[in-house]
């Protein structure tokens, strides 16, 4: 994946990128929008939309998906012409929104993403060992970006001539693509585009970008960079979606295939192949061995992922049978080769606890509320109880310190007397000491000190109420010889928390 995604450096490897790449454009999104567009126009709150977004995907993978369904959901071309998608006016507007998207995709894919690559590894940095990063297979890669003939900021090469040519075919073929997701495949005609129109899109988008480039950078360094949660930026996004949604339009969706040259499959696979290729130094292909290596491309659900999957499920019967930790295996496994080789996994390291007891990372010390009352919120009181008997401390030892990630909820040598805080609910406190952060009360433990900042308060109370448990780290103190150990994370689940 890395090799493909990161460090080609065979065509090969451009090919099958170039293959992933229109699966993704022209068959999963808009089967992605397919799917969801009349949950979004009949959505009147778009926050629980992007609420259950969060849910099944996670943060990224949703603003991935809201960007998606804004750039496809978009209101251009739907306010525009009539129902009928052969009428002028609407194929206008859908060749120009197609032109522009193709154009936004070039740059994103063979310059911005090209220039992120460098600077996370520059050119002259080392890898973890010491040896230059970009040896052996690893080619550092040249972001490509359209400059006009007639530039007067930038000087054009001869290389920049053949960088323009294959810009302008990656454009024309992908807006051709993009265009038939909204006018059927049949109307072939009408989603044609010329050389000299994606070569037109081009230089005005050159000179747009120009006019825009130094009156951005104002405006960003006057803007603060302000950061938005996730659910805003998601919101932001469905908001642009939702007008082109409200129209209810259907997606068609393209199927590769390689042996129709009239269909612009090849032809997009090809540009996209070569304008990476020519990003990492890498001889190009031309139509014809595209479409040979295209063809002989094996998903790889049903190589290196089926083998990884059959070995996972195979760790997971042996779990499940209670076998011993002898019985598992590691497993290295390089199908190029090929190379197998397995080992047996070692043991996990052991934390020394109270009275030479000891734990690991696995291990959890839960704490249950009331099942007579399980809708009633644990205090602080009866959560030091559960602990001291969860782990069968003595009189000789106590909670010493309560901390909720980077917050600290609870110090004996600071709250062992307070009758409020005893009896405040657990949930309480530690909401409190998130939104509290400058409170003498719940400063920082020494050792989170040189830890990354925590993200808005807002935004972890949120995340906070839809988790069914908390994880506390818990100290106790052996009161005899003062010494401090560290339980196992300590799990109160939500029965004991409140609802």
């Amino acid at each position: 994946v890395c090799t493909l995604k990161n460090f080609p450096y065979e065509v090969s490897h451009t090919i099958q990128w170039a293959r992933d790449l229109f699966g993704g454009y022209f068959h999963r999104r808009p089967r992605q929008a397919n799917d969801h567009v009349a949950e979004m126009a009949n959505s009147e709150e778009l926050s629980t939309f992007a609420t259950s977004l969060i849910e099944k995907l996670g943060e990224d993978a949703a603003l991935d998906m809201a960007k998606e369904l804004s750039e496809d959901l978009g209101s251009i071309p739907f306010i525009v012409g009539t129902a009928d998608t052969c009428d002028p006016e609407y194929v206008q507007a859908v060749k120009a929104s197609s032109l522009k998207w193709a154009i936004s995709q070039a740059h994103q894919l063979f310059f911005l993403s090209m220039n992120e690559l460098i600077d996370k590894h520059p050119v002259d940095s080392l890898d973890d060992e010491g040896a230059p990063f970009w040896s052996g297979t690893r080619r550092a890669p040249k972001p490509l970006r359209f400059i006009p003939l007639d530039s007067e900021e930038d000087e054009v090469s001869a290389q920049q001539v053949i960088i323009n040519e294959r810009l302008s075919q990656f454009v024309r073929s992908a807006a051709r693509l993009r265009m038939e997701m909204f006018i059927s495949p049949d109307n072939g005609e009408l989603s044609l585009i010329e050389p000299e129109e994606a070569l037109k899109a081009l230089e005005d988008d050159a000179i747009e970008k120009y006019k825009k480039r130094k009156s951005k950078e104002i405006l960003h360094n006057l803007s603060g960079g302000g950061e938005q949660d996730a659910v805003s930026l998601i919101l932001d996004e469905l908001n642009g979606a939702k007008t082109g949604a409200s129209f209810m339009p259907h997606f068609n969706l393209a199927d590769f295939e390689k042996d129709d040259e009239s269909n612009g499959h090849v032809a997009f696979v090809t540009a996209a192949s070569n304008l990476r290729a020519l990003c990492y130094s890498i001889p190009p292909a031309d139509a014809m061995e595209t479409r040979r290596i295209a063809g002989r491309i094996v998903p790889a659900m049903i190589t290196t992922t089926g083998l990884v999957s059959a070995l996972s499920c195979l760790e997971l019967v042996k779990l499940l049978k209670g076998l011993p930790l002898t019985s598992h295996r590691n497993a290295f496994v390089n199908l190029a080769l090929p190379f197998f080789a397995f080992t047996a996994p070692l043991p996990p390291e052991e934390i020394s606890g109270m009275d030479g007891k000891t734990h690991t990372i696995w291990d959890r010390v839960v704490i249950k509320g009331s099942s007579k009352n399980p809708g009633q919120e644990m205090t602080l009181s009866r959560f030091l109880k559960k602990v001291q008997q969860s782990v069968k401390l003595g009189d000789n030892a106590e909670v010493s310190s309560i901390s909720y990630g980077p917050y600290m909820v609870y110090a004996n040598f600071l709250h062992s007397d307070d009758e409020e805080l005893l009896s405040t609910s657990v949930l309480d406190m530690v909401k409190e000491a998130i939104t509290s952060e400058d409170d003498d009360d719940f400063v920082e433990s020494e050792e989170r000190k040189g830890a990354s900042q925590p993200e808005d308060s807002g935004v972890a109370v949120a995340k906070l109420g839809q988790k069914k448990y908390i994880d506390l780290s818990v100290t106790v103190e052996d009161l005899e010889t003062g010494e401090e150990f560290e339980l196992p994370p300590v799990r109160l689940m939500k029965g004991g928390i409140g609802r």
